[in-house]
């Protein structure tokens, strides 16, 4: 009974590390050369939070600063990070398994937005995407972008096992169904008429929804100047305005769009309808300016 209890653990000793632990990432110091510190920060930031949210284990340059102590920081966080035995030590220093180094480049027509992930093994490219002609609104979502494309051939490098496979789905055997007689229908000619007197409710809600986007917008916007200006406390109130701007700015788009499919709506029903002289007479109204906007329907209701 011993030797057996005694062969289990010498087996279990010598099983290799399970291959399906999580992936354990060094975000190093970004290539942006001109670019404003702050928003080197606020990009450093969104790609932390996008790789958490894929479930990898982040760490930070600054928190492998402090790790580290004062002799061998400068070594180690110092070197050429375009040399690959620089990476090696970064990864090994951090005991990670892959180094991510952002790119932000300024050009007249914008900014290039870049990752690129390396193999902490033997400090090799696993993976890059740019994004090139990006506004300086549009980093965060460019951003966003370049770690999807770079995270599945990580994973697919690093860790295959775990990787989804295709599979191709079984067709299903169809039963051939008896055919009915098809029976002559009588022809029916279809006539014009007066709209509805409903036809006016499509329009009045799609003006509520275009106040609604208005209001949104304007939060967005309000969001983004305070974000520009940095017209913040401290970091995780510029996190909270990040998030609030675009949440705003994604329900202003959806009201937008569900209001102006409102008002079209009521023209279609107008427009295909014959003219009715008792028919409901509501014309809506919708403006956007630089400072707010104004929604309102006039007319006649049923």
């Amino acid at each position: 009974m011993f030797l057996t209890l005694l062969a289990t653990l010498a087996v279990l000793g010598q099983a290799p590390a399970s291959s399906e632990a999580p992936l354990t990432v060094l975000i190093a110091p970004p290539e942006a050369a001109g670019v404003p510190s702050h928003i080197v920060s606020f990009a450093q930031e969104h790609v932390y939070e996008q790789l958490k949210t894929q479930g990898l284990q982040v760490v930070r340059a600054s928190e492998l600063s402090q790790e580290l102590p004062p002799a061998e920081r400068k070594a180690v966080l110092g070197c050429n990070r375009l040399e690959a035995a620089c990476r090696i030590t970064l990864g090994e220093a951090a005991q990670a398994d892959v180094v991510l180094i952002s790119e932000l480049v300024q050009f007249l027509s914008g900014y290039r937005v870049g990752l690129k992930a390396y193999s902490t093994r033997d400090g090799e490219l696993l993976a890059e995407h740019y994004v090139p002609g990006v506004r300086e609104d549009q980093l965060l979502d460019a951003l966003t972008r370049a770690c999807e494309k770079v995270l599945p051939p990580v994973r697919q490098a690093l860790r295959p096992s775990g990787t989804p496979i295709a599979q191709t789905p079984t067709p299903t055997p169809v039963t051939p169904t008896p055919t009915q007689p098809v029976r002559p229908t009588p022809e029916v000619t279809a006539s014009r008429s007066g709209a509805p007197g409903w036809a006016w409710l499509p329009a009045a809600g799609g003006a509520v929804l275009l106040g609604a986007g208005t209001y949104f917008f304007v939060q967005a916007g309000n969001d983004y100047r305070a974000l520009k200006n940095l017209d913040i406390q401290d970091a995780e109130d510029g996190a909270q305005r990040l998030e609030s701007g675009k949440r705003s700015q994604m329900l202003s788009q959806g009201a937008f769009a569900l209001g102006a499919a409102g008002v079209v709506t009521t023209g279609l029903i107008y427009l295909l309808s014959g003219k009715d002289e008792g028919a409901s007479k509501v014309r809506p109204t919708a403006s956007v300016g630089p400072g707010g906007g104004m929604v309102g329907v006039a007319g006649t209701l049923p």
